[in-house]
């Protein structure tokens, strides 16, 4: 089976880069653990594409959850494009609208 190439966009690494900011607020070792198994999550989508449920709010779209973060994700003839990482009481509408749009 082929490879498929995961690409994050602009938009998702900026979540992540604010996520971990967030965390490290507390503890920077946590901070770069856990954005480091989020970013190592997506991996699987190489081999898997389709392992994540579809999301609820956008069937377009699939996810991947660690933690009560969603990383969402499309599938394309190209491959996979990570749009973003919804944080708990993120509006997930509204992350999900806005990374599509860029």
């Amino acid at each position: 089976m082929a490879k498929t190439t995961v690409v994050w966009t602009t938009n998702a690494k900026f979540d992540l880069s604010e996520i971990g900011s967030y965390i490290a607020e507390d503890s920077p070792t946590r901070a770069v653990e856990f954005t480091q198994r989020l970013f190592e999550l997506t991996v699987q989508l190489q081999k898997f594409p389709m392992s994540g449920p579809f999301c609820q709010e956008d069937p377009t779209c699939r996810q991947l959850t660690l933690e009560g973060y969603r990383i969402i994700y499309e599938i394309s003839e190209k491959g996979i494009d990570v749009l973003t990482i919804i944080s708990p009481g993120r509006d997930a509408v509204r992350a999900i609208d806005s990374a599509k749009k860029r």
